[in-house]
């Protein structure tokens, strides 16, 4: 197990980032990591020799991570979290999808100007603003706020979810009050970026073909929960009581574009280029009158078109949904995975290189990718979430496999990969949010395929409206039947009095034996391998 661990350098330094930026957070374990790496550098001199510069490599990765983490929570003088609490006059534009909700719109603010009574000095950073007014706000809008101005507040009960909390995924640091609308004034359209623009553009005109074409009792809704999935909460926030049961249910992820939906979307186009790599073998056996098994078989891979345009569309789509972590990730993984497909059609560099696809390292790499362009989402429960539930399902399912052979492969995998992923993230839950969703091992097997057909039929209606609109209406039907069927899931398991029970907040010791006790939990599961499944799989 060690070994397996070891033998990969790549996942050896992203731990040591991880540790330098979680120590720079927590002067208290600063020591602990000093010591433990002096510890360390003194076992290997003394041991093995050859693994000092090893060791020194790790080090130095771990110090590097620890200042850049220093370097981005130290916020820039003109920074809007440098504010003083109080009354403040600010300039910016609606950076995302406004919620109403009981005459009071929530909305990201990007701050552009800060004005006084004799000066206006230019500002950056982005506040959480709370708009008290029945008057329409449009994300992209451009205003003039003044309210009361105050940093986010910790919890106030204890084991509760805190505003820093629920807010730190969406890069604030304060809150902006605003008690009127005769303290607001609109001051036009602002400039979100060419990025943000186009992606909000194509989000409006996908939502207005799903509401055109979608058949239910309540089409703006099953519409906007349609949109939810396929491009994540910035198309169309559902309203609260939605929300809410989807939270219960465990089954808010899916409303939130995911790495399985990039996934999905590569798959999309990488598995016909898989498919045609197959056909075109088999023809050619046939023709040359090879035998159907032994050697001299044409390699099964798919052509380079097929995993450079399954890159460029997986990648366009992370830029439409915005998404945050769990998309970045996917995507980066996405990236690495069509180049060392295309890779490998080249003679002399397969030649030289395996390119053998090592899951460990590639999940390291984009966390890696991410953290070095923004340490903080390694605090953020989105990134903990998305990677967690990854390595559960890259570490788990090989290993609990051969023991549910009886079940048919299309029910064994989801349901492994499910309950992998519920029981590892459930320290995750518990400590940000405060609750654990029970609901979610059971509403996610009915959950996760319906999202999926959500996915893939809205994509073809929102295809189908702007070219074949003839074609469009059975491509909704379906994707009306499914969203439907999704809130119906998610609402049957959010009534349930034991669904998302409360839970204290545990120890960070308690969270490290969980996750200690997994690890050993995969150990035991190999050296337990039925004799007849084969060899063990890699640690």
């Amino acid at each position: 197990m060690l070994g397996g661990f070891t033998g990969r350098p790549l996942v050896c330094a992203t731990i040591a980032f991880c540790l330098g930026i979680a120590a720079a957070g927590s002067p208290g374990l600063v020591w602990v990591l000093l010591g433990a790496g002096a510890g360390g550098l003194g076992w290997a001199v003394w041991r093995r020799r050859r693994l000092l510069p090893r060791a020194a490599v790790v080090a130095i990765v771990a110090l590097a991570g620890g200042f850049l983490a220093c370097a981005h929570q130290r916020p820039g003088a003109t920074d809007v979290s440098t504010l003083p609490p109080g009354g403040q006059t600010l300039v910016g534009t609606v950076a995302n999808a406004p919620r109403y909700a009981d005459g009071t719109w929530s909305f990201v603010f990007t701050a552009e100007q800060h004005l006084t009574a004799d000066r206006a000095e230019p500002i950056t950073g982005r506040c959480y603003v709370h708009f008290h007014t029945d008057a329409p706000i449009r994300r992209g809008e451009r205003w003039r706020l003044t309210g009361r101005l105050r940093l986010l507040t910790d919890a106030r009960n204890p084991g509760g979810r805190s505003e820093r909390q629920r807010l730190s995924g969406l890069g604030v640091g304060s809150v902006l009050s605003v008690g009127d609308k005769l303290l607001a004034q609109p001051l036009g359209e602002g400039d979100l970026g060419w990025i943000p623009r186009h992606a909000y553009a194509a989000q409006r005109q996908a939502l207005a073909v799903l509401e055109r074409f979608v058949r239910a009792p309540y089409p703006e809704l099953t519409a906007g929960i349609a949109a939810s999935v396929i491009f994540g909460v910035h198309a169309y926030p559902p309203p609260a009581e939605v929300s809410e049961s989807f939270r219960r249910a465990g089954t808010i992820h899916l409303l939130v574009v995911s790495g399985a939906m990039i996934s999905s979307v590569f798959g999309l186009v990488f598995l016909p280029g898989l498919l045609g790599a197959t056909w075109r073998r088999t023809w050619l056996e046939r023709q040359s009158g090879w035998p159907a098994s032994g050697r001299g078989r044409i390699s099964h891979r798919p052509g380079v078109w097929a995993a450079v345009i399954a890159v460029l569309l997986s990648t366009y789509y992370a830029v439409l949904t915005e998404g945050g972590q769990a998309v970045a990730r996917a995507a980066i993984m996405g990236v690495l995975i069509g180049l060392a497909f295309a890779l490998r059609r080249l003679p002399r560099v397969a030649k030289q290189h395996g390119l053998n696809l090592d899951y460990y390292t590639l999940l390291a790499a984009a966390a890696l990718l991410i953290l070095i362009a923004q340490p903080t989402a390694l605090f953020q429960p989105g990134f903990q979430i998305s990677f967690a539930a990854v390595w559960a399902l890259i570490y788990f399912v090989p290993k609990v496999d051969p023991f549910l052979r009886s079940l048919p492969r299309v029910v064994r995998q989801p349901l492994i990969g499910t309950l992998a992923a519920q029981v590892v993230i459930f320290p995750i839950l518990a400590w940000h949010f405060g609750n654990a969703p029970v609901a979610g091992l059971a509403a996610n097997l009915l959950a996760i395929p319906l999202a999926g057909v959500v996915l893939m039929a809205g994509m073809a209606t929102c295809a189908l409206g702007l070219t074949l609109p003839w074609l469009a209406p059975l491509a909704g039907w379906i994707t009306g039947c499914a969203a439907r069927g999704l809130m119906w899931v998610s609402s049957a398991f959010a009534a349930a009095p034991w669904a998302a029970p409360e839970v204290p907040r545990p120890h960070l010791l308690l969270i490290i034996a969980w996750y200690v006790g997994l690890v050993l939990a995969g150990w035991w599961l190999v050296r337990r391998r039925p004799a007849a499944a084969g060899p063990a799989p890699p640690a």
